[in-house]
């Protein structure tokens, strides 16, 4: 296979890393959400107008779009791990194997590269293509279209499933997964900067095929869902003995850090001291070293989660343990089925 350059930071190409932590408005309208809701109007229509401009892209292979319409924190990427299982088992008496296209958020920027074993850094590639790695092959493109022009290079390749992308028009989806987490739902319901939302939830729903709901959810989000077909998920541990009786000091990047906190107060482990940081934040050795010092400080047990842990050196994922969880579909079946409908393969 032909051999991509990744962009260093030096590059034209590189995007500067403004690391942020998702603001408490988002998830509850104040004074704040309304001053910024003029900003909103203008991004909705800014995005409308770009979106409009582009041509639709229409593969040779069946794209599957596992996407969301709040920034961040809906459960994203362990969905699309658990659909390319169950898209394992569908296919399994055939000659199939399927890949997943991410563009690498937070990375340094690369027109087209293959993971392969160990050789990428999350820094590198983004941290949600290391995790998707380990269940299929996995490869990063900043342009869509691009990347998925030369996967239909591979013939081994039958299906492509696309790690984000719902509000990206450019390229054709043959199935839309929408993932609601049951506890954030829609947030404010206000769009960026205002609020969470990517799109009008209107919009949103209109272009999903299923939603797959995470978690509990109260009757309030049900109701918006009304009319599309839900398949219910839920969060399973898979590593929980290994930190029953300790006292944990517990931290992580991710846009909603109360989810991984509360996880854990669910499951019955000794929550003694939580630190959030902004998502997808890019760990330094002197973070580590100071989370490190603190928890032998106070006889606390480190713990985070997996998608924090693969942007640590060797050194220090060999003495922090994450969290190992996996999403699981209560409806199984009923997915399979609408798989086996759209796809035809």
């Amino acid at each position: 296979m032909q051999k991509y350059q990744i962009f260093s930071p030096n590059s034209s190409n590189f995007k500067t890393d403004v690391q942020l932590k998702t603001p408490q408005f988002w998830i509850k309208k104040n004074a704040i959400s309304w001053i910024l809701f003029p900003l909103s109007l203008f991004y909705c229509a800014a995005s409308y107008l770009f979106q409009a401009s582009k041509k639709t892209y229409r593969s040779t292979k069946p794209v599957i779009c596992v996407g969301n319409i709040i920034a961040g924190g809906s459960g994203k990427t362990p969905t699309a791990m658990a659909l390319g299982k169950t898209l394992r088992e569908i296919y399994a008496n055939q000659d199939f194997e399927f890949c997943y296209l991410s563009s690498g958020y937070k990375g340094e920027g690369v027109d087209f590269v293959a993971l392969r074993g160990g050789k990428y850094l999350a820094k590198n590639v983004g941290d949600e293509p290391i995790l998707l790695n380990e269940t299929a092959p996995t490869f990063v493109a900043k342009k869509r279209v691009f990347g998925i022009s030369q996967i239909e290079k591979i013939n081994k390749i039958k299906a492509v499933i696309l790690d984000d992308g719902m509000q990206d028009k450019s390229l054709y989806k043959d199935l839309v997964v929408l993932v609601v987490d049951g506890k954030i739902g829609f947030g404010n319901e206000l769009m960026i900067p205002a609020g969470p939302m990517r799109e009008t939830m209107k919009s949103g729903l209109r272009k999903a095929d299923l939603v797959v709901l995470v978690g509990e959810a109260n009757a309030d989000l049900v109701k918006k869902l009304q009319g599309k077909l839900i398949i219910r998920a839920n969060i399973v541990v898979r590593n929980l003995q290994d930190f029953v009786g300790k006292n944990l000091l517990a931290f992580t990047g991710l846009a909603y850090p109360d989810k991984f906190f509360s996880l854990l107060k669910k499951e019955n482990l000794n929550l003694v001291k939580s630190k959030s940081f902004p998502d997808h934040y890019s760990y330094q050795e002197s973070d580590l070293d100071e989370l490190t010092a603190l928890a032998k400080s106070r006889n606390l047990s480190l713990i985070t989660t997996k998608k924090d842990w693969v942007k640590f050196s060797p050194k220090f994922q060999n003495i922090i343990p994450y969290l190992d969880v996996e999403m699981e579909f209560v409806d199984q079946e009923l997915l399979k089925n609408e798989i086996k409908k759209k796809l035809k393969l």
